[in-house]
């Protein structure tokens, strides 16, 4: 790269980043003709120069300041001007001159910095500021439109996060080439959730507007041409752009100090993290295999292994001649915890992890101090793979976050971290990394970062920077406490030290233990006859009330197990018993099922809003006591949804069966069903664009449970906004697993000859040939993405006979025709990520394609809603053109086409659709 206007024949740029105090030089420039020497008047106007420069800035509170030193001819006058970017306050800016015109006169080779001192015209830039000379007083009337330093972090981005990121450049360059008094812009833009992207321009003062978006202009261009990564910088003696996936900028020039930042269970969250077990098809261990044979052979070597002295071991058990009976594990200790720790940490582990994964080929288990894992897969470690992950942070919406304080932290954060995946203060273990800065006069902030030691230090780094980029939600953290956990690496960050001690387990001390009583001797004698006395008399007593209470007891509870074994549950009745509950305690929470309390009615009974003693509001489902399909119905949702909970599931508290009553109790969701907001158009307004794709993403994470999490797995079945509930924060929590059905671990599908559902939401698979199956729910989920997006019901009684003409119909044609956005519900108003709108479009249509094996997943789902940087496939047609004779053979459920608002925590329950 060449200042091409000034005719150099050769410059010599340098690209690291090195720390320079509180500073980041990124580059050095200089011509390599036209040198001084040592003690000419030239070099002599330099180092005043460069005074001048170090004193205006320091003195001077301003961001921008050029001045010249006279020589006793041209050639010795010297021409020079500095810029401090315009985050910075007066007194850093200040600092970083000072820094900048040091290190130019005296360069620190083991800094990387190269020592350009001996030119006549170079420069000097760091993130944070620059400093510029030349002898020609034409230097710096024309503005430099060719890129004097430039870096990019490379990695595969998709075209939509880099279109939106050349968008984003191009509306900031538009506003720093504005400014009057000073040339200088930032943006940040919410990519998706929490997850944003930073950006910066900058132009010298003295540019016009034209020639500073000129300038810039120019700095984009290169950046598109050269990178297509998520970070970038890009800068001239003129002007200067950076873009990043963290801030990188203040968002004030105040230096004011910051308060003391509360700490939460965070910082002292110790021992068991989480754990994940596969659960695909192919990754299932057949009871009494030689695989599962070889996993206790394994576990038993890793924790004998768990007292060497470098925290790791990694080892394969099986080959030969049967190569998938084999199995890799390894386990990794944090690399400050003793050997006795470490013993432990991995024991434990060893044996929750058989516990909790017993048919799982592949496991990973994580704790505070240690992580262990094993697979049928080799290799085990890789930098690159970043599933599953384990991340726990305090996020607070951004309208109650202290502005001024999270940016503080965050950029000390930034600064700390970027440390520790440069892995600038390496310890003897290897790939195990600390840090420490001070966040004001009180606290310090503590990170560390470690990579399995079979990974190279390339490989670690790079590990460790998909977490710092990729997994931290640098927007929205409302202190600097987290924690991201990767297969192969991790990063851990508070604000109290949790490295370089090992946890002690604390005994009670003497002032801990109950005070004992000390009177005298007669006192103590008189005491002593009186207590045995008495004290026979009580518990005599005591253990004839027992005995009576415990016989009245017994037989009621004999009377309850046989009802819930014999006539409802067969032998799991026992385990169903704690959730029985007492038939006056609910009427009591009712007022006795009046019809004040009602709130919904269903296809199999009505369901009452009520108080229990304790203050819980609760949901209350009363089946109907004549219908016969109302049996069936209770019994499977009391098996199914009694064995699982999740934030994202309707939480179920009991149920009670006395005479002929059969009644379901769940928690009150306040809000509602989804429909009420969707198509009432009453409540439509209300529903904004962000707490749509709020729950878009939360019923996606509720559905990945029940499919992959829950024991046994979960097939819905029935899927749609009206057995979707929103709470008082609107999280969704889905509702009615009345049809749902269970499908072993080790099969795809099943089959039925009685299908039950709601038409419109069924896969034709299903619809037509009785198939369900994971890809069945995920068609179903992307007719609801469909309608959260437009606010239109998936069918109308029309549509149900003119197919062709339905909602998915719409949105394909408007997607082939680039329209995509035209979809969106017109009562949303306020301001909405278009990406985020697109990517949900898309998704919604890869669920609904035909052919069930090429809808995703739903972790893939998952990871699709949750990142704008992954490219995903193009949907193919979606499966509207259904066959007529659907609707022949099946019978339309009446509910489908009359939304009324009673649809307000109904669980509704669907109909049969006999084929």
């Amino acid at each position: 790269m060449a200042f091409s206007n000034l005719g150099f024949l050769f410059i010599l740029i340098i690209f690291v980043h090195v720390d320079a105090d509180d500073f980041h030089w990124s580059g050095s420039y200089c011509s390599s003709l036209n040198k001084t020497t040592p003690n000419s008047p030239f070099r002599l106007n330099l180092k005043t120069l460069f005074k001048y420069l170090s004193s205006n800035a320091t003195t001077g509170n301003k961001e921008f300041y050029s001045t010249k030193v006279l020589g006793t001819n041209h050639f010795d006058t010297i021409y020079g001007l500095y810029l401090c970017r315009g985050d910075l306050p007066s007194q850093l800016c200040g600092k970083c001159i000072s820094e900048a015109t040091h290190s130019y006169l005296f360069p620190d080779p083991n800094q990387g910095i190269f020592d350009c001192s001996w030119s006549i015209e170079g420069g000097i830039s760091y993130d944070e500021c620059m400093v510029q000379y030349s002898n020609n007083f034409t230097y710096f009337s024309a503005v430099d439109l060719t890129p004097s330093s430039s870096s990019c972090l490379s990695s595969n981005m998709s075209a939509t996060f880099m279109n939106l990121v050349f968008d984003t450049l191009n509306k900031i360059a538009d506003k720093a080439s504005q400014g009057s008094t000073e040339k200088y812009a930032t943006k940040q833009v919410r990519i998706s959730g929490f997850r944003s992207l930073y950006s910066l321009a900058q132009c010298t003062p003295n540019l016009s507007s034209q020639d500073c978006r000129t300038c810039l202009g120019n700095m984009i261009k290169q950046v598109k041409q050269e990178c297509g990564g998520n970070e970038a910088t890009s800068s001239s003696r003129s002007c200067n752009l950076k873009y990043a996936m963290y801030p990188f900028y203040r968002e004030s020039k105040s230096l004011a100090p910051v308060g003391l930042i509360p700490i939460t269970n965070l910082s002292n969250d110790f021992g068991y993290l989480s754990h994940n077990c596969s659960t695909s098809t192919n990754e299932t261990i057949i009871k009494n295999s030689q695989f599962k044979s070889n996993l206790r052979n394994l576990l038993s070597s890793l924790s004998s292994n768990a007292t060497n002295k470098i925290g790791f071991y990694k080892t394969t058990i099986g080959g030969g001649e049967s190569p998938s009976d084999t199995v890799t594990g390894l386990f990794m200790c944090r690399g400050d915890v003793s050997l006795s720790l470490c013993q432990l940490c991995v024991q434990n582990a060893a044996k929750r992890i058989h516990s909790e994964c017993s048919s799982s080929k592949e496991a990973i288990i994580w704790y505070t101090h240690c992580l262990l894992r094993y697979s049928y897969r080799s290799p085990l470690s890789t930098w690159n793979d970043t599933s599953p992950m384990f991340h726990e942070f305090n996020i607070a919406n951004t309208s109650n976050l202290n502005r001024e304080q999270q940016n503080s932290f965050t950029l000390t954060l930034v600064s700390t971290l970027s440390d520790i995946t440069n892995m600038k203060e390496e310890s003897t273990t290897k790939n195990y990394v600390t840090a420490t800065a001070k966040l004001n006069g009180v606290q310090t902030l503590y990170a560390l970062g470690q990579c399995t030691p079979d990974l190279n230090s390339g490989d670690c780094r790079s590990c460790l920077r998909n977490i710092f980029l990729y997994e931290i939600p640098w927007c929205c953290l409302s202190s600097p406490e987290g924690k991201v956990f990767y297969p192969s690496c991790y990063i851990m960050f508070g604000l109290s030290k949790f490295h370089g001690d090992d946890d002690r387990v604390e005994t009670p001390s003497q002032a801990s233990l109950p005070p004992g009583a000390t009177g005298g001797k007669r006192n103590g004698r008189y005491e002593k006859k009186i207590l045995l006395i008495v004290v026979p008399t009580i518990v005599a007593g005591m253990l004839f009330l027992c005995s009576g209470w415990h016989l009245l007891r017994r037989k009621e509870s004999k009377r309850y197990k046989t009802i819930l074994r014999e006539n409802i549950f067969g032998d799991e009745g026992s385990t169903l018993e704690p959730l029985q509950m007492d038939l006056a305690i609910i009427e009591a929470a009712t007022n006795n099922f009046s019809t004040e309390n009602l709130i919904g009615k269903g296809g199999f009974g009505n369901v009452y809003k009520g108080i229990l003693s304790d203050g819980r509001h609760v949901a209350v489902k009363r089946l109907s006591k004549i219908s016969k399909q109302g049996i069936k119905e209770f019994k499977n949702e009391v098996l199914l949804i009694a064995k699982f909970q999740h934030r994202n599931l309707v939480t179920f508290i009991g149920f009670c069966l006395k005479d002929q009553e059969k009644i379901l109790i769940y928690e009150y969701v306040p809000n509602g069903s989804l429909d009420y907001f969707l198509f009432d158009t009453q409540q439509q307004k209300l529903l904004n664009w962000s707490q749509r794709y709020k729950i878009i993403k939360g019923v996606a994470r509720g559905i990945h449970y029940l499919h992959e999490h829950s024991r046994p797995k979960i097939i819905h079945r029935d899927l749609k906004p009206s057995n979707v509930l929103l709470d008082t924060s609107m999280n969704p929590k889905i509702s009615d697993f009345g049809i749902a059905r269970i499908v072993e671990m080790d099969r795809d599908q099943e089959i039925t000859n009685k299908i039950v559902g709601t038409f419109g939401y069924m896969s034709p698979e299903y619809a037509m040939l009785g198939y369900f199956s994971e890809k069945s729910d995920i068609f179903s989920f992307g007719v609801m993405i469909l309608e959260i997006i437009t606010g239109k019901k998936i069918l109308t009684s029309y549509d149900c006979y003119h197919l062709a003409s339905g909602l998915l119909n719409y949105v394909w044609e408007k997607w082939t025709e680039n329209k995509a956005l035209s979809i969106l519900d017109q009562k949303i108003k306020e301001n909405y990520l278009e990406i985020e709108v697109i990517k949900c479009i898309q998704v919604g249509l890869l669920c609904v394609q035909e052919n069930p094996d090429v809808r995703p997943p739903m972790i893939t789902i998952i990871s699709y809603l949750d990142n704008h940087l992954i490219e995903m496939p193009s949907p193919q047609e979606p499966a509207f053109m259904l066959h007529r004779r659907i609707i022949d053979q099946v019978q339309v459920v009446d509910h489908i086409n009359n939304f009324t608002p009673s649809s307000i925590n109904e669980m509704s329950i669907s109909e049969d659709l006999s084929r």
